[in-house]
């Protein structure tokens, strides 16, 4: 027989929901501040009167911040009452290569999608949406390094996993939403005799893209062209097509069209990966840990106007576009992979 569930119980349930609301925002503003930076650099910690003058802060609210943070298990004291960051939290909140980074999600909670958040209101009442493109060149650096370190992950050990021998001798890759082009700059990086083109709807992302490109002396093999994924013409141009946090993202009408020009894009045997999330397939999945990280992302970004799909929904677009010999997998248990196949002999 079920436990039955107290009002105490989801009073607790409740009050916890709002300390780790807070939490957040403690990790944001010592980001923000440098608070967070200051006591990782400090071989030994710092009290909280060090901490202000360090960074000529007002010292009663350094001093409240530290002792919250302390509260919230952010941060440890030592014997002397010096404040350190609690252990392995410095490389999930401030190393930006490392694959468990999340630093730049904190201050996104706290700032682009809280300002995000006051849109809901409206947006249930009339269905509307702000896209990405059109929030400016910074919100796009913001998005461009959530994604840094899992691409460091798949230009490191999965791509070459799975095609390291064609990238090593040079095939000519196509970026999918391509956003400010940083998993083009690693793969060329890693892979000298390759060529690539990105293509993306923000323009803002394309023109960091350029920027970056021209500075890397990497435009003879690099090209970034500012054009809707469903706009796509290239003809059996290419080897692979890589779609990195991108599906989710596609408007549902022109999905069909932009997998179609993927297709159209590869020549025959040609593949495209895919590195996503997927929605779960029924109710009582939506309370599996696998998909928690698909559940935060689609409320976080409802107003971006974008919807997470399904496995049945992604495989049933990809077959349909004429792709073949689809292959699921998954990293970290938490984004989804697939790769599917253009025949070398077209049905």
């Amino acid at each position: 027989m079920a436990q039955e569930i107290s009002t105490k119980d989801q009073f607790e349930f409740v009050f916890n929901a709002f300390r780790g609301l807070q939490t957040v925002q403690v990790i944001s503003l010592g980001l923000q501040t440098g608070m967070l930076a200051a006591l990782d650099a400090a071989e030994g910690g710092l009290s909280d009167g060090e901490l202000a003058e360090k960074l000529s802060l007002h010292p009663p609210y350094v001093r409240l911040w530290c002792q919250t943070a302390y509260a919230f298990h952010v941060l440890e004291m030592s014997a002397d009452s010096r404040y350190q960051i609690a252990p392995k939290l410095n490389t999930v909140l401030l190393d930006q290569e490392h694959p468990r980074y999340l630093g730049g999600f904190a201050q996104g909670f706290a700032t682009y999608l809280a300002d995000d958040f006051q849109r809901y209101p409206e947006a249930f009442s009339k269905g509307t949406v702000f896209p990405f493109w059109e929030r400016g060149e910074h919100f796009s650096a913001w998005v461009s390094g959530l994604t840094h370190p899992l691409q460091r992950l798949v230009v490191g050990k999965v791509l070459p996993e799975l095609f390291g021998d064609l990238l090593q001798t040079g095939i000519h890759v196509l970026d999918v939403g391509c956003g400010a082009g940083r998993l083009i700059f690693k793969l060329a990086e890693s892979y000298p005799h390759c060529r690539f083109v990105g293509i993306d709807a923000d323009a803002h992302g394309i023109a960091i893209a350029r920027k970056e490109s021209s500075r890397l002396g990497l435009s003879s093999r690099v090209t970034f062209r500012h054009v809707r994924g469903e706009q796509l013409k290239f003809e059996s141009e290419f080897d692979l097509a890589l779609m990195f946090e991108v599906f989710h993202e596609l408007p549902v009408s022109e999905r069909a069209s932009v997998l179609t020009g993927c297709y159209r894009a590869l020549r025959p045997g040609g593949q495209l990966f895919i590195v996503d999330e997927t929605w779960p397939e029924s109710i009582e999945q939506l309370r599996d840990p696998a998909y928690g990280m698909s559940i935060m992302v689609q409320f976080s970004e409802l107003v971006w106007g974008n919807l997470v799909a399904t496995e049945s929904e992604q495989t049933r677009l990809l077959h349909d576009a004429g792709f073949r010999h689809l292959k699921r997998g998954d990293i970290g248990g938490t984004f989804t992979t697939i790769l599917a196949q253009k025949p070398l002999r077209i049905e």
